[in-house]
């Protein structure tokens, strides 16, 4: 106390650590539990719109987000967001306006943004919160595999190819004849999990500007650009009319996309061993003995079958792909 004034003297505070986040949420991204604390509504409502829904299916894994906004309300929305990590710390960086740090380890992340980064929610998920979820998960429970995911019979094929192979568009035409929509981006296999176990997220599909050429109810959807650039239609299940969508199944194989035209859709195995190479050259680098964990799983998974499925008609490559599933 000052006793000259009687005035309690002010808090030295550099690092912020005063800063209030009186916004709190409790949600279940891929069924872990993540509290999210923060100071904008903005956050709040980004986060919602991923991850509202999600069902709580594991209990020893706890994700804590700290995201404070600041009153900096001319600075923009970055463009692009880099990240770095050595051993457990994880760092993400737009600018000095912009950027988190992570434990990967115990799953706590920190960030600091501008309000024009709060109201870009499509930026906010991309950049910042999904990989903030996802990050700690792949170090402890889950492995990434750049695949859509469907279901038939509760058990799951995982549509795997490069960019323009068609697995979003595949994945919409097994819906659309009855199949369960799990997910076209990113699926996130259960490490050491006995029956492959997959989950991911059915909230939206995504498809290429190009895709109402073969997919006419996509018609007069507009197109805009995603977080990385793209030209895509990002577009809520329900809206395409009844589609039955889950957050995880158990897998029945791999498939390996290659489309061709003009040409009878062919289904054919493929060895493990082809397979593992196929899944493990599109694996990020992570350090040992993580990596290895990694590449086991992948290997555990690709023993209950893989195939290669060349295509050109949907329709046709629905009906290849549905004895996989009895």
């Amino acid at each position: 106390m000052n006793s000259s004034t009687g005035k309690s003297a002010p808090v030295l505070d550099p690092l912020c650590y005063g800063v209030d986040l009186p916004c709190q949420t409790v949600l279940y991204p891929l069924g872990f539990r993540m509290d999210l604390a923060t100071n904008s509504q903005e956050v709040i409502q980004s986060a919602e719109q991923d991850w509202a829904g999600f069902p709580s299916l594991f209990d020893d894994r706890t994700l804590e987000i700290r995201v404070a906004v600041s009153n900096d309300h001319q600075a923009p929305c970055p463009t692009s967001l880099i990240w770095r990590a050595q051993r457990h710390l994880l760092a993400l960086e737009s600018d000095r306006h912009n950027f988190a740090v992570c434990d990967l380890e115990k799953g706590f992340s920190f960030c600091w943004i501008v309000p024009a980064t709060a109201r870009n929610h499509d930026f906010l998920q991309s950049f910042l919160l999904r990989i903030l979820v996802q990050a700690p998960l792949w170090q402890t429970h889950l492995t990434w595999i750049h695949a859509a995911c469907v279901a038939r019979n509760g058990r799951a094929l995982l549509l795997c190819g490069a960019s323009g192979a068609g697995k979003s568009c595949l994945a919409y035409a097994c819906a659309r004849r009855g199949w369960t929509f799990i997910t076209d981006e990113v699926s996130s296999l259960v490490r050491n999990s006995k029956d492959r176990m997959v989950l991911g997220n059915p909230r939206y599909m995504h498809f290429r500007d190009t895709a109402a050429a073969i997919l006419p109810e996509l018609n007069g959807r507009l197109a805009a650009r995603n977080a990385v650039g793209k030209m895509s239609l990002a577009v809520r299940p329900a809206d395409l009319g009844t589609i039955d969508t889950a957050f995880q199944s158990q897998v029945a194989a791999v498939v390996f996309l290659d489309r061709q035209d003009g040409r009878p859709a062919r289904l054919t195995p493929v060895s493990p061993a082809d397979a593992f190479h196929g899944l493990d050259s599109d694996l990020p680098l992570f350090p040992e003995p993580l990596h290895d964990a990694h590449r086991a799983a992948l290997r555990a998974l690709v023993g209950g079958g893989a195939f290669e499925l060349r295509y050109h008609d949907l329709d046709e490559a629905v009906s290849l792909l549905e004895p996989l599933t009895r």
